[in-house]
């Protein structure tokens, strides 16, 4: 078994990378942090459909590992892991998004949620519980909690709350702030992280735990399903009924 390199290493490594060009500093950043992609596949796989090859998502990911290796500025003191992790997960919603993996029906019935809890909050002031979505939807509890699961696989990070004009089609990469972006672009990137971020201050208690446990903590649903006591195939629907409120949120605080 290969030894972990320590800190002064790794940051030799990208000191040599970054000044010198050196192809073999690049290899041994992108196979050390290897890790950081088979962490990001295995969390994504929760929500994700059966059929889909772990080894297939490994190699999207692959590639937004090496995107962040060549883009990463080991000068502005922002660790590695944390630039990294939003673009492996951008680069395999980006491949899936193109494989159109995820029917129209789906994204039609994620769409319908997220009106219904938008409706009901502007008119009654208070958080849409499941009761009130379902009846705005003409459907009972069950089925609005199976719609939930199966949007599970829509929602699968906060970065499908920074695109909320239109159903998640535009690339993700328009979401990830880039040193080359323009000021009105920034700008505007910007102003929807301080939606989401108000967004998400207004959630009912239990759903502002589950998010951040799962997107801040890293805990895993099971995890977060032993400590909210309810089983992981709740937490998965929870978990989705937070990101439409979310969204359904952010579409109102920005008047779409």
């Amino acid at each position: 078994m290969a030894t972990r390199p320590d800190a002064s290493s790794l940051r030799a490594w990208w000191q040599t990378y970054q000044q010198e060009g050196s192809s073999d500093a690049r290899e041994k950043l992108i196979t050390h942090y290897l890790y950081l992609v088979k962490y990001a596949v295995g969390r994504m796989l929760v929500n994700l459909p059966g059929h889909l090859d772990p080894d297939d998502l490994i190699g999207y990911g692959l590639m937004g590992l090496i995107q962040s290796v060549e883009k990463f500025e080991l000068a502005r003191n922002v660790r590695f892991e944390t630039f990294a992790m939003t673009r492996i997960r951008g680069a395999i919603l980006d491949q899936l998004r193109a494989m159109d993996w995820m029917p129209r029906s789906l994204r039609q019935k994620a769409k319908e949620i997220e009106q219904a809890i938008q409706r009901i909050e502007q008119e009654t002031g208070r958080s849409a519980d499941e009761d009130s979505i379902a009846a705005e939807l003409k459907i009972d509890v069950e089925t609005l909690r199976q719609n939930l699961s199966e949007t599970s696989f829509l929602v699968l990070s906060l970065d499908y709350l920074l695109n909320p004009h239109d159903e998640g089609s535009e690339s993700f990469g328009a979401s990830i702030p880039d040193p080359g972006m323009r000021p009105d672009e920034r700008a505007e990137q910007e102003a929807l992280r301080e939606a989401l971020k108000s967004a998400i201050s207004t959630l009912p208690e239990r759903e502002q735990k589950l998010i951040a446990s799962y997107y801040f903590e890293g805990l895993t649903m099971k995890e977060i399903g032993r400590l909210l006591t309810v089983t992981e195939a709740r937490v998965c629907q929870l978990h989705s009924q937070a990101i439409h409120r979310l969204r359904a949120r952010m579409k109102t605080i920005l008047g779409l």
